[in-house]
């Protein structure tokens, strides 16, 4: 009872008080409850309040789990940088796990021992040269000179693992090296040119013939499909897909040991695809089913060739195919009907709440949307587990939502808890989190069996913020305000703070240079607040408007508003009809992203039809 009084006195000053956290956290000592909650917050509150290497020493002797003691080591690394004891540095230095050791190099840089700096900067310049680069490039340059072979091949793999591929394959190409070192050389630099963007100079690396092993072809055959992408939709992107398909079955000959068979049948099968080999493409995929083939791009590569089996004639192979691919069933469903008629369609057609392939059939047939859905009663959210409670009860929302998604990974979650723990995560503002919640609880959300879940499920999963705003972008833009909701809904799960890698802002996830335009034209100025949902919602509905009229169709507009509109542009005037267009989308982000948004679409006008029926 006193290790949980002292938890509970804790967890309720974590915000306000981190320093007197720590020492509660510390003289709790470990045990059964909120053990994970006590070790991740105390080293939280650690950090937050600067504390001295005997306070992580006495952290690190309760023995956490390997991933908290890592980061407690880089952080006592850090304080003893400030105090100097490098003996200690480096016996602490020895205990971390590879990845990590890099930011302690960098701590040790900034010692006095010149002997330990040259050592730690020569460290650097193999497993981590951006990192020497940003702080001594001249350093960097003089090291490079004396490193072996094999330094510089890992050093070019630390370029590409850090993004840098250019890099690594522009310092591979000024050496030279013999035998089987070579070799590897040419080997490694074709790996960098190939992450680079650069298929021919890949290919130009590679030896042919005689002299390439199976490594060297099935590398071949990578550098040949992707100058196919980089030539699609063109159709000299046909004799690239073609090259690839031999050299993926020249890498299969000479692979005896098959140490390279799943990642060659998967080269096969996409360029047999693309080439319009289909019987070669069809026997491949079946030849990787018995494999037990995960790859992560199999359900994207599936759907293509069913697609192109259908449009082929093919289409009891494609159905066959479409029952080992139950996400893309209703779509090889749909290319399978024949001449766009037929009983395939009316059953696409009948679903309550129709994905994209629901759509198409209805347009196909001549029948009018749903008006409305009615959705299944409210279910009740369960109470908290006896862990999370006690953390809430503390006022230590934060701390009761990490221990929760800890319990999610050690069991299932029962449709009730899953509520509950959604409400808790869109509290927090963790959008994302809460969606991932609802789906563990209710797998029908997401499909066209969505309104069999309870209704506070779904709207939770359709989450409907700034209705007003929303539909007066909508309006001004003449878009259909179900539309612009469900970008938003993709794009962003309505977060106006949202950001991403790319530099895109808020609730529609909008480019600065993109939002800048809108923004002229109606008189706002140069630099928007893009943070400002109601501002952010106008600008988007005006750039997705253009991007309809200038596309004609919604289809390309989406892929355009995800993927840009310079890429689209092409697309859309090799395959000038939406359908077909949408399956040939390269880019299986874009396919999803246009799919994704047409069905949330339709589920938020079913959804929210009154919604739309009030506001003005």
């Amino acid at each position: 009872m006193a290790r949980e009084q002292t938890l509970d006195q804790a967890f309720a000053v974590v915000a306000s008080d981190p320093t007197r956290a720590a020492e509660l956290f510390a003289k709790a000592g470990s045990g059964t409850a909120l053990e994970h909650a006590r070790l991740t917050s105390w080293a939280d509150c650690l950090d937050r309040g600067d504390a001295a290497p005997e306070a992580w020493r006495r952290y690190l002797a309760d023995e956490p789990p390997p991933t908290l003691a890592a980061r407690a080591r880089v952080a006592l690394l850090r304080t003893l940088a400030a105090e100097g004891p490098i003996e200690a540095m480096l016996a602490e230095r020895s205990l971390l796990p590879a990845g990590l050791r890099p930011e302690v190099d960098e701590l040790l840089l900034t010692t006095d021992d010149p002997e330990i700096r040259l050592q730690a900067a020569r460290r650097l310049a193999v497993s981590a040269p951006q990192r020497l680069r940003a702080i001594d490039r001249e350093l960097e340059r003089i090291l490079v000179r004396d490193l072996t072979p094999e330094e510089h091949l890992e050093r070019s793999r630390s370029w590409r693992h850090a993004g840098a591929p250019a890099r690594a394959a522009a310092e591979l190409r000024t050496l030279r090296w013999r035998g089987e070192t070579e070799a590897l050389r040419r080997r490694e630099l074709a790996r960098a040119e190939l992450a680079a963007g650069s298929p021919r100079r890949s290919l130009s690396a590679l030896p042919s013939g005689s002299d390439a092993d199976a490594e060297d072809l099935s590398l071949r055959a990578q550098a040949y499909r992707h100058r196919a992408w980089q030539l699609f939709p063109d159709r000299r992107s046909n004799q690239a897909f073609g090259d690839c398909l031999t050299a993926a079955r020249t890498a299969l000959l000479a692979d005896p040991e098959q140490d390279l068979l799943a990642p060659s049948l998967g080269l096969l099968l996409e360029c047999a695809t693309e080439a319009g080999r289909l019987e070669t493409a069809l026997e491949t995929w079946w030849r990787l089913e018995a494999l037990g083939w995960s790859d992560s791009r199999r359900e994207w590569l599936g759907r293509r060739l069913g697609v192109a089996l259908a449009r082929g004639g093919m289409t009891d192979a494609a159905r066959e195919l479409a029952r080992s691919l139950p996400e893309h069933e209703r779509c090889l469903q749909y290319w399978a009907a024949d001449g766009g008629e037929g009983g395939d369609l009316a059953d696409l057609a009948a679903a309550d709440l129709a994905d994209l392939y629901g759509q198409w059939s209805r347009q196909a047939l001549g029948l009018e949307p749903s008006e409305a859905v009615d959705l299944a009663p409210p279910a009740v959210p369960s109470s908290p587990p006896p862990p999370v409670h006690r953390l809430l009860a503390a006022g230590a929302e934060r701390e009761a939502v990490r221990e929760w998604r800890r319990i999610r990974g050690e069991r299932d979650s029962s449709p009730d808890e899953a509520l509950a723990a959604a409400e808790l995560a869109s509290r927090r503002g963790l959008s994302n989190e809460a969606i991932r919640w609802l789906r563990a609880g209710f797998p029908e959300l997401g499909t066209v069996a969505m309104i069999t879940a309870p209704e506070n499920a779904v709207r939770a999963y359709l989450p409907l913020r700034w209705q007003g705003a929303l539909v007066s972008a909508a309006h001004e833009s003449d878009l259909d305000p179900w539309l612009l909701a469900a970008v938003a809904r993709q794009e962003s799960v309505f977060s106006a703070a949202a950001r991403s890698p790319r530099g895109a802002i808020g609730v529609l996830q909008l480019l600065p240079n993109t939002a800048s335009g809108h923004a002229r034209a109606l008189g706002l100025g140069r630099s928007p607040d893009l943070q400002d949902p109601e501002l952010n919602l106008r600008l988007g509905a005006r750039e997705l408007a253009r991007l309809k009229r200038r596309f004609g169709a919604l289809e390309p507009a989406l892929a355009a508003y995800n993927a840009g509109e310079t890429r689209v542009r092409g697309w859309w005037k090799r395959w000038p009809e939406r359908h077909r267009f949408t399956e040939e989308v390269p880019i299986p982000e874009t396919y999803n992203y246009i799919r994704r948004v047409l069905y949330l679409s339709e589920a938020y006008r079913l959804v929210y039809h009154n919604q739309w029926r009030r506001t003005p």
